[in-house]
Parts: structure tokens; sequence; C-alpha cells
């Protein structure tokens, strides 16, 4: 029991020295609406992405707050671990689960004809390394096609 809490403790103290470089998406390939059901919204979002780590990363569930040009979207949970291998890059379809704020609908059809949006996402992304994991708070500021806003609604 000694040795498993000693190898815990040293990840632990290793994980938190070690320098972990934020994935990079590379292109988004779309947006897919899966399911609405009220303010809830089931998409499958495809993104090229490169992890610049000489290790794989794992993001597990997580939830994060979208804003666009300063209203509020709602909350996006990632319901299950998504891997990427180090220094590789990877296509990856992932389910994401959106729960809308009141009035968001109504800004999404503002924004959707814009040529671009600003998207500020903030919150907290458990990932990990092996076996360890870590909570990162996340603020990023990120610039979108306002037709990714569109889900297969609205037309082309």
């Amino acid at each position: 029991m000694r040795s498993v809490l000693g190898i815990v403790l040293t990840g632990l103290v290793l994980l938190s020295c070690v320098s972990v470089k934020y994935p990079e998406v590379r292109s988004m390939d779309g947006v897919k609406m899966l399911k609405m059901d009220g303010r809830e919204i089931s998409l499958q979002v495809k993104a090229v992405v490169y992890n610049p780590n000489r290790f794989s990363l794992k993001v597990k569930p997580s939830k994060v707050l979208v804003t666009a040009e300063e209203q509020t979207l709602g909350t996006v949970m990632l319901d299950q671990k998504v891997k990427l291998k180090g220094r590789e890059t990877d296509t990856l379809a992932v389910p994401l689960n959106v729960h809308l704020e009141d009035g968001a609908m109504l800004s999404m059809f503002r924004l959707m004809n814009r040529d671009s949006i600003q998207l500020h996402i903030t919150g907290k992304v458990k990932g990990g390394i092996s076996i360890l994991s870590k909570k990162q708070k996340i603020d990023l500021v990120r610039t979108i096609p306002g037709k990714m806003l569109k889900l297969g609604m609205g037309g082309k």
C-alpha cells in the first residue's frame, strides 16, 4: 500500500512540474447537430488537432462556458474521454452536449450571418497523462466563421 501511495504522490509531483502545451486546433471541418431537445443540443464537432507534447494527452469529461460577442450562449459539456497521441495530428469527431442560456438561440440566429465571431471559452478542463490527471483553468478567445453557428439550421 505504501508503494502505491508513493508512486501516486511522485506522479502528482512530476505532473505538476511537467510543462504541458495546449493542443492546437488546426482546422474545423464542421459542426453537426445530432439532437435538439428544448434548450439541450447534442453536437458532433469534427476537427483536426495537433498535440505538440511528446506524450499522449487525455481530455476527460469537462464543462466550459461559451460566450459569443459578449452574449452567453451556454455551457458545453464533453461527456466522454478524448485521447490525443503525442506529437501527432489527429482528425477527431467529438460529441458535445450544450445547455443553452435564455435568449441564446436568438443570439445565434443574429450572429450566424456574420463573417467572423469571437468566442470566449472559460472553465476548467480535466486532462491527464497516463493514469495521472489534473484540472486546468482555461480562458481562450477564438475567432470562428459565423456559419459554424448554423448547426444544420437556417439554410446554407
